[in-house]
C-alpha cells in the first residue's frame, strides 16, 4: 500500500492515466447541493488571493493496467468527487477564452491525446453514465435525464455567474489537495473489499444494496466484473430498481435462513450467509440465484407476472400493507415456477389462503407485528409438514396456530366484521372494493379516485336525527364506521350530508352494486345497518374463506404452539415450559429462562423510560411474600437483579409469578401490545 498527499491537478494530470470507475460502483449521484458546496470552496480559494487551501478527501485505487506511458487506475473510493471535478474542468474549458489554456485543460485532464482508444478518455464512468458523459465531451445529443448532465450544466451556470473569472477558478484548483491510497492488486493484506468496507463503515455514503453489489463483484478482474454485472446484477437492477434491492435481499435472506435482518444489517448478514460453507454458493452462483428470485420479487412489487389472477392476489398484499409475507412467497413462487411442485391455479389458491389469514386477523385485531416471525418460520414448517397437498400444508400449519398467530374462525370473524370500526382501521376501502368485485363483473380498481362514503353521515343534520329516532346519538356512535354503514363511490362530496331519500336517488343510478343494494331499504337506522352488515358478511365469508375442515374451533387448553409468538398479557399455562425469545417493540432478545426474560424486560423498559420504573419501587403491585419484588435495595432478596444503583428486582420466583409480574410491569408502561415471547420446543 502506498499513501501520500498530493495536489489535485497533479494527481489528475501526472502521467498518462485513465480513471476507470468499475461496474460495481453506483451511478454518479451527487446532488446540486454537493456541487454548489464544492464550487463555493473553490471560489473561496480565489477570493482569498490563493492564501487558503482545500482538502478534497481520500481517493483509493488499484492499478489494473500498465503500458510504458499509460496506466489505468480502478477507483475503489472517490468516484463521486473525481467525476464532479472533471465536470467542473469541462465547464471551465467551455468558459475560458485563452486557446492555449483551453488546450492544456482538455489534453491534461479530460482526454489522453495519444493514448490507445480504450484509454483515450481520462475518466471512464460506469456504463449507465458513459453515454451522457461522452455527449457532454462532444456537446452533442446531450441526455437531460442524468445527474452527470444536470451537474455539468450547474457548473457552467455557477462559472458564468461567479464574480471570480474562469481563469482564476482554474488556478484555484491548484490549491486543492487529496490523499491517495494505492493498493497492490494481488496482495491479500490489501484486499480492496476490506479497504472499501473500512472507508464506508458509517453506512452513510452507500446503501446496503451498493455494499452487496461491491462484495459480489469487487474481487474479480475488471473483465469478469463487467461480465457478471451485465449478466446478473444489471438485470436485477432493471427488475427492481436500486432503491428496492436492499429490501429484496433482506427478504431473500429471511427465506434462506428464517432469520429477519434489521435494515441496517442486511449487508453484514448477507456476507455471513455468502461466506458460510453450508450455503454452497460462489459469487456467480449467488448472482444467478438472486436474479431468479428478483424476478419473483418484481411480481410482488409491480404485479407483472404473466398470470392476471396471480397479479390480482399480489396487489391485495400491498393494499393490506402486509409485505412481511414476501419471504415465504419467494419460496412458494420458486416451488411453482422453478420446481413445478404446484400449478398456477394451486398457487392462486394458496395466495387466497394467505389473504384470508391476513385480512381476518386485521378485522379481529390480532397484532400485525407478530406476522414477521410467523412467516419467517413458515418455510421450515412447510418442509416438515406431512400433508400431501401443498395447499393442505399451508392450511394445516396456519389453522394450528394460537395466540398472536391465530387464524380467526368464522364465528369470531363474523362478530368482528359486523361491529369493527373499519374506517379508522384504514382497511375500509380495500374491504369494500373486494366486496364490490365479488358482486360485479366489472372490477373496481383500488385507487385514490374511489372514496369511502358513510350512508349515515359523519355529521348528523336535524333531518338525520329525526330519521334515526330518539337514540340517534347512540346509533351514530355505535354504527357510523361499521361495514353496514359504508359504501364506496366516486362522488363523495356530492353525497355529503344529504338525506337518505336523496342519497337513494343517487345510488339507484350508480354502477357500483353495493351502492345500488342500499336502495332495497325504505329507511336507514340501526336495524337497516345491522341487516346490511349481515348480508355483506355472507359475501365476505366467500371471499376471505377457510375450508370447513379447518374451521372447527381448536382445543386451546393444554396446547402449546412453539412457532407462535405469545403476548406477554396472554393467559397460558407455562408450567414446564421455557422461553427462548423475547420481543419488545420489534426488537428481539434471546433468553434461556424465565428469570432471564424478567431481567431483559426490566432492563430494556428501564432504558426506555426510567421515570416509570422508579415509580414501581415499593409499589403495592410488587409486594411479595414479606418483601418487595422491586425495591431500592437488595436487602431480603434471594436473587436480586440490579437495574441501577437504587433499583433491584427479585428474580427468585416461580415461572408463573415471573410472567404475572411482567404483565403488571407492562401494564404500567402500557406496552402490553408490543411485548411477546416464544417458547422453546427443545426445553
Amino acid at each position: 500500500m502506498e499513501a501520500n498527499k498530493i495536489r489535485l491537478l497533479e494527481f489528475l494530470g501526472s502521467g498518462k492515466r485513465t480513471f476507470n470507475i468499475p461496474v460495481y460502483q453506483r451511478n454518479y449521484d451527487w446532488q446540486s447541493e454537493h456541487c454548489r458546496r464544492l464550487f463555493k470552496d473553490i471560489e473561496k480559494i480565489a477570493l482569498s488571493d490563493f492564501q487558503i487551501e482545500h482538502f478534497l478527501g481520500t481517493v483509493v485505487y488499484v492499478i489494473s493496467y500498465v503500458q510504458p506511458t499509460f496506466m489505468e487506475l480502478v477507483l475503489i473510493d472517490g468516484q463521486q468527487r473525481i467525476t464532479s471535478i472533471t465536470l467542473l474542468l469541462k465547464a471551465l474549458y467551455d468558459a475560458i477564452q485563452d486557446e492555449e489554456l483551453k488546450e492544456d485543460i482538455y489534453e491534461s485532464y479530460i482526454i489522453n491525446k495519444r493514448a490507445p482508444e480504450a484509454l483515450r478518455i481520462k475518466l471512464k464512468p460506469i456504463e449507465s453514465d458513459m453515454s451522457a458523459y461522452q455527449n457532454i465531451l462532444s456537446n452533442e445529443n446531450i441526455n437531460t435525464n442524468t445527474n452527470i448532465y444536470n451537474n455539468y450544466m450547474l457548473f457552467k451556470s455557477l462559472v458564468s455567474e461567479s464574480s471570480v473569472s474562469p481563469d482564476q477558478l482554474y488556478n484555484a484548483l491548484n490549491n486543492i489537495e487529496l490523499v491517495y491510497i494505492q493498493l497492490e492488486k494481488d496482495k491479500k493484506s490489501e484486499n480492496p473489499q476490506l479497504i472499501f468496507e473500512s472507508l464506508n463503515s458509517t453506512g452513510l455514503s452507500l446503501t446496503q444494496a451498493d455494499l452487496i453489489r461491491n462484495f459480489l463483484l469487487m474481487n474479480h478482474t475488471y473483465d469478469e466484473q463487467a461480465k457478471l454485472y451485465k449478466e446478473y446484477w444489471m438485470k436485477v437492477e432493471k427488475l427492481l430498481s436500486n432503491n428496492k434491492i436492499s429490501d429484496f435481499v433482506r427478504d431473500y435472506l429471511t427465506m434462506k435462513t428464517s432469520t429477519i435482518s434489521t435494515k441496517d444489517k442486511v449487508y453484514e448478514n448477507f456476507k455471513e450467509f455468502a461466506t458460510n460453507p453450508k450455503s454452497n454458493f460462489d459469487e456467480q452462483g449467488l448472482l444467478e440465484d438472486l436474479l431468479v428470485f428478483a424476478k419473483y420479487y418484481s411480481y410482488f412489487l409491480y404485479f407483472n407476472s404473466s398470470n392476471v389472477k396471480i397479479n390480482y392476489c399480489l396487489e391485495q398484499f400491498q393494499q393490506l400493507k402486509s409485505t412481511t409475507i414476501y419471504p415465504v412467497l419467494l419460496y412458494i413462487f420458486d416451488d411453482c415456477f422453478a420446481y413445478k411442485k404446484i400449478s398456477d391455479d394451486e398457487l392462486i389458491e394458496i395466495l387466497n389462503v394467505f389473504i384470508s389469514y391476513i385480512f381476518r386477523r386485521q378485522i379481529c385485531g390480532y397484532p400485525t407485528n407478530a406476522l414477521n416471525k410467523i412467516f419467517a418460520n413458515l418455510i421450515s414448517e412447510i418442509e416438515e409438514s406431512k400433508e400431501t397437498l401443498y395447499l393442505d400444508k399451508v392450511l394445516s400449519i396456519l389453522s394450528k396456530k394460537s395466540s398472536s398467530g391465530t387464524f380467526p374462525r368464522n364465528k369470531e370473524f363474523e362478530i368482528e366484521f359486523i361491529q369493527k370500526d373499519l374506517y379508522k382501521s384504514k382497511i375500509d376501502k380495500y374491504a369494500l372494493c373486494q366486496l364490490e368485485n365479488y358482486l360485479s363483473k366489472e372490477k373496481i380498481y383500488f385507487s385514490n379516485d374511489i372514496t369511502t362514503e358513510h350512508i349515515m353521515p359523519q355529521t348528523l343534520t336535524p333531518q338525520w336525527q329525526i330519521e334515526l329516532g330518539k337514540k340517534f346519538e347512540e346509533i351514530h356512535a355505535q354504527y357510523l364506521h361499521t361495514i353496514g354503514n359504508l359504501t364506496i363511490s366516486g362522488y363523495n362530496s356530492e353525497l355529503s350530508n344529504k338525506s337518505f331519500i336523496d342519497k337513494k336517488e343517487i345510488f339507484k343510478t350508480s354502477n357500483i352494486s353495493i351502492c345500488r343494494n342500499i336502495c332495497e331499504y325504505n329507511n336507514w337506522n340501526d336495524t337497516s345497518i345491522r341487516d346490511r352488515a349481515k348480508k355483506m358478511f355472507e359475501i365476505a365469508l366467500k371471499i376471505w374463506s377457510i375450508p370447513e375442515k379447518y374451521n372447527s374451533e381448536k382445543e386451546k387448553v393444554g396446547i402449546i404452539d412453539y412457532t407462535s409468538l405469545y403476548s406477554i398479557l396472554t393467559d397460558i399455562n407455562i408450567t414446564g415450559e421455557k422461553p427462548k425469545q423475547l420481543i419488545i417493540m420489534d426488537m428481539e432478545y434471546s433468553v434461556s429462562s424465565w428469570k432471564d426474560l424478567m431481567r431483559v424486560l426490566c432492563r430494556e423498559l428501564f432504558e426506555l423510560d426510567s421515570a416509570i420504573f422508579y415509580n414501581l419501587v415499593r409499589h403495592k403491585d410488587f409486594t411479595g411474600r414479606e418483601r418487595y419484588i422491586i425495591n431500592g435495595t437488595s436487602d431480603n432478596m434471594n436473587s436480586p437483579y440490579k437495574i441501577s444503583d437504587d433499583i433491584f428486582v427479585e428474580t427468585n420466583l416461580s415461572a408463573i409469578d415471573i410472567l404475572n409480574y411482567c404483565k403488571i410491569i407492562c401494564n404500567h408502561y402500557q406496552t402490553g401490545d408490543d411485548v411477546y415471547f416464544m417458547l422453546n420446543k427443545n426445553k
